[in-house]
């Protein structure tokens, strides 16, 4: 053979090899995202069973501004109001499987605040009051990124039906039931 026939010949053995490289990695990589895609669902169905799982123990936020004005007259503790988007905020979600469902968060709660959840859910429908109710606080307080949380004294002016919420504090997330504590801490008020 010549060796420019040699080069040829080479050069088209390399290129079928390259292609049948190509065939498999043309097969490799769907594989791995479907193998990821599985593992994802099950994940987030996991995710929604945790979740389903700390409703019980949200089920002590309050949503009507109404009620934790109330609770918070009666028990004399100030609100702790957590601006949240249930559906579609991330750490959202983490911080209520991993800080507000944890014991060490509720059972200081329990001591120290009324927990009040305003949600701006995009998915699960709010019925129209609590929708209402929600941009009012999250207008008065400015509060524009979610998770946010806000230690609040609120009075109700009887003659205006109207209520005055009075800013303690705020934070933002906190990975750990100590941290947010911590955070807070400063914001209530000490007997």
């Amino acid at each position: 053979m010549h060796s420019q026939d040699q080069s040829f010949f080479i050069r088209h053995l390399v290129d079928a090899s390259n292609y049948q490289h190509m065939k498999v990695i043309s097969f490799f990589w769907p594989f791995c995202f479907s193998v990821i895609g599985i593992f994802g669902l099950q994940a987030c169905s996991k995710l929604s069973a945790d979740s389903s799982s700390t409703n019980e123990a949200s089920q002590q936020w309050m949503v009507n501004i109404n009620e934790a004005y109330a609770q918070s007259v009666k028990e004399q503790k100030p609100v702790l109001a957590y601006f949240t988007s249930s559906d579609t905020c991330g750490l959202c979600k983490q911080l209520d499987a991993n800080v507000f469902a944890s014991p060490t968060f509720t059972t200081w709660a329990e001591k120290k605040v009324v927990l009040f959840k305003v949600d701006f859910a995009t998915l699960d429908q709010l019925p129209k009051g609590n929708q209402e109710q929600n941009t009012a606080m999250a207008q008065s307080l400015k509060a524009t990124t979610y998770p946010t949380i806000w230690m609040l004294n609120v009075t109700h002016e009887v003659e205006n039906g109207r209520f005055k919420v009075k800013p303690l504090g705020y934070t933002g997330y906190q990975p750990s039931p100590e941290k947010l504590i911590g955070a807070l801490q400063n914001f209530v008020p000490r007997k």
